[in-house]
């Protein structure tokens, strides 16, 4: 008889394993996007931008003001302690060109 059943090794994370990203920003469509802790940043971005009409060399994403890149993922937000009906606010901004005098 094989002993199957009695120990589960399995780790589970914590926390929900989906997460709903809401992005907002001046001037921009609000929208909210439900993910998986495990996926790239550079998902939500893509789909973010091809709603908003946008090119990625055109909107800068930032948390709790920190600016975020592409091949983060969402569980490197620190945000263990949202529950599952909460929002993580992503603030979306207009990319600032230029610095060229005059």
């Amino acid at each position: 008889m094989s002993d199957n059943g009695g120990e589960n090794n399995e780790v589970k994370p914590e926390g929900p394993q989906h997460v709903a990203l809401k992005l907002q920003g001046t001037g921009f469509p609000e929208l909210v996007i439900k993910v998986k802790r495990t996926t790239k940043l550079s998902k939500m971005m893509n789909a973010y931008c091809d709603r908003a009409g946008k090119s990625l060399n055109e909107v800068r994403f930032m948390y709790e003001g920190d600016r975020l890149k592409g091949d983060m993922l969402v569980s490197d937000l620190d945000i263990d302690d949202v529950d599952a009906d909460e929002e993580v606010v992503i603030d979306v901004a207009q990319e600032a060109v230029g610095g060229a005098s005059l």
